[in-house]
């Protein structure tokens, strides 16, 4: 479902019961959408990085988030591909 709008699994972090993405913006800007499902509800967040250096000591880069974030957005299971349509 997120693949068409450019979302790739993220091996960032392990989340129960759900699944985290990410989208890498022509401008630059790394999209994170976590996606988990709680009972009947399926809880939406999305956070819009930009890079702030190539890489660091570690060799990772670093991000500052930018822009207007999802965060907690708890919607019906039925309700989850429209809204992602809607939205994404």
């Amino acid at each position: 479902m997120v693949a068409s709008h450019g979302f790739k699994p993220c091996r960032l972090a392990r989340i129960d019961n759900g699944r985290l993405y990410q989208r890498q913006n022509l401008d630059g800007v790394l999209e994170l959408l976590c996606i988990q499902k709680i009972c009947d509800i399926m809880l939406v967040d999305r956070q819009p990085l930009i890079p702030l250096n190539p890489r660091d000591l570690f060799n990772a880069p670093l991000f500052l988030p930018i822009g207007e974030a999802i965060s907690d957005c708890r919607l019906p299971r039925d309700q989850l591909e429209d809204y992602l349509n809607t939205t994404l």
